[in-house]
C-alpha cells in the first residue's frame, strides 16, 4: 500500500515490482526483529512470562509469536497490495495467532498458580496445554471454515481445480465440487496449524521447515503470477497471487531473526501464538498456489508430526497400547537415542534430531519444486 503511494509520488517502476517489495519486506523485517527481540525478551523476563514449571536462565520467557505477527503485519501494510489472497491469509494468521496467544496466557496463568501452591505439579502438567485440545480444534476448524468460505466467494481468481504430483495440468486438472473444496481447504489449514504446533518441541525444530515451506510458496507464487512462465512450466496461472510474496518474505525475515535468538541455548521460544498461526498461514498459502497435495512432500516434517500424534491418540483409545514410545515422533526418537547409551548429553540428542529434520525439510522442499515445476 505504501509502495503504491511512493510509485505515485516518484513514478519509479521499482515500487511496482513484487520482487523488490518482497526483498524489502524480508530485509527490514529481519533487521527490525534483530532490534526488537532483545528488549522484548528483557521485558518478558521482568514480567516472569514463562510457561515452564522450572524455567532455566537460558529459556525463561514466553513466546515470540505476537512480536512476529506484529512486525509481519506492519511490513505487509507497507509493501503489499491488499487483495482477497492477502486478506484471507492475514485473517487466518491473525485469528490463529489470537487462539495461540490465549493458550500461551493460560499456560502462564497455570504456572503462576503452581508457584502459589494453588495447584499441584501433577495438575499443572495435566493443564500444560492451556486451553483444552477439543476447544482448540473447534476454533481451528471454525476459523478455517469461515475463511475458506469467504475466500471462495470473494476471490475472483480462486479456483476449485487441484494439482497432483506427476500429473500434468494439461492432462489432469480436476475441479472439486464446492462441497468438497471448502472442507479440503478447512482441513488443510487446521492440520498444518496442528502439525507446526506439534513440531515446535525443540529449539529451531519447527522454524527451518517453516522457512523451506515458505520459500516454496514464494517461488511458486511468483512463477504462477506470470502467464508465460506458468504456461512453460505447465502450472496454473493465478492472477493476483504475486501479492502474497511480500507477506511471505516478511514472515521469512522475522523467522530468521527469531532463529538468531532461538538457536541453543535459546532465550525465547516460538510458543503457540507463533506455531499455530504460522502453521495455519502456510496451510492456506498452499491452497492458494494450488499445491495442497504437495504438502506431504514439502511439509513432510509437519505432516509426520501431526500423523504420529493423531495415530498415537487414536490407537491408545482403541487398544490402550501405544504405537510410538512418545508422540509427537521427535520424542520417540529422543527416547530411543537416550536409551541407546551413545549420547552422554541430552543436548546432543536434541541437536542430532533437529539437524536431521532440518536436512530432510530442505531436501524435500527442493524435491517438491522439481516435481511441481518440471516432473509432470
Amino acid at each position: 500500500m505504501f509502495f503504491d503511494l511512493l510509485y505515485q509520488m516518484t513514478g519509479m517502476q521499482i515500487f511496482t515490482s513484487r520482487l523488490f517489495a518482497g526483498g524489502t519486506a524480508l530485509f527490514f523485517s529481519f533487521l527490525i526483529g534483530l532490534v526488537l527481540f532483545p528488549p522484548y525478551i528483557k521485558k518478558l523476563k521482568s514480567l516472569h512470562f514463562s510457561s515452564e514449571a522450572k524455567a532455566s536462565k537460558h529459556q525463561p520467557v514466553m513466546p515470540a509469536g505476537l512480536l512476529i505477527l506484529g512486525v509481519v503485519l506492519v511490513m505487509t501494510l507497507i509493501t503489499s497490495r491488499f487483495n482477497p489472497f492477502v486478506l484471507s491469509a492475514l485473517a487466518v494468521y491473525i485469528f490463529y495467532g489470537i487462539v495461540g496467544a490465549v493458550d500461551d496466557i493460560a499456560k502462564i496463568a497455570n504456572k503462576r498458580k503452581l508457584l502459589r501452591n494453588e495447584i499441584t505439579l501433577k495438575e499443572y502438567q495435566y493443564k500444560t496445554d492451556g486451553i483444552s485440545a477439543s476447544l482448540r480444534l473447534t476454533l481451528y476448524l471454525l476459523i478455517a471454515g469461515v475463511v475458506a468460505v469467504a475466500s471462495y466467494y470473494f476471490t475472483p481468481s480462486i479456483s476449485r481445480e487441484v494439482t497432483f504430483p506427476f500429473l500434468s495440468t494439461a492432462r489432469a486438472f480436476p475441479a472439486l465440487p464446492v462441497w468438497l473444496f471448502i472442507p479440503l481447504m478447512t482441513v488443510v489449514i487446521a492440520v498444518m496449524a496442528n502439525g507446526v504446533n506439534f513440531t515446535d518441541g525443540f529449539d529451531t525444530l519447527a522454524t527451518v521447515p517453516l522457512l523451506s515451506s515458505l520459500a516454496f510458496v514464494g517461488l511458486v507464487a511468483y512463477i504462477s503470477s506470470r502467464p508465460d512462465w506458468a504456461q512453460w512450466f505447465l502450472i496454473p496461472q493465478i492472477q493476483g497471487i504475486s501479492e502474497i510474496i511480500p507477506l511471505v518474505c516478511a514472515v521469512i525475515g522475522m523467522l530468521l531473526a527469531f532463529l538468531w535468538f532461538n538457536a541453543p541455548p535459546s532465550t525465547i521460544i516460538m510458543g503457540d501464538s507463533g506455531s499455530i498461526a504460522l502453521g495455519g498461514l502456510v496451510g492456506i498459502l498452499f491452497v492458494f498456489i494450488k499445491a495442497e497435495f504437495y504438502l506431504p512432500i514439502v511439509a513432510f516434517i509437519f505432516i509426520v508430526e501431526f500423523a504420529s500424534s493423531f495415530l498415537q491418540i487414536f490407537w491408545y483409545k482403541l487398544t490402550k497400547r501405544r504405537i510410538f514410545r512418545m508422540a509427537p515422533i521427535h520424542h520417540h526418537f529422543q527416547i530411543n537415542m537416550r536409551e541407546s547409551g551413545k549420547y552422554t548429553r541430552e543436548g546432543d540428542i536434541k541437536s542430532r534430531i533437529t539437524w536431521r529434520f532440518h536436512i530432510i525439510s530442505i531436501v524435500l522442499m527442493l524435491l517438491g519444486l522439481v516435481l511441481f515445476l518440471k516432473v509432470r
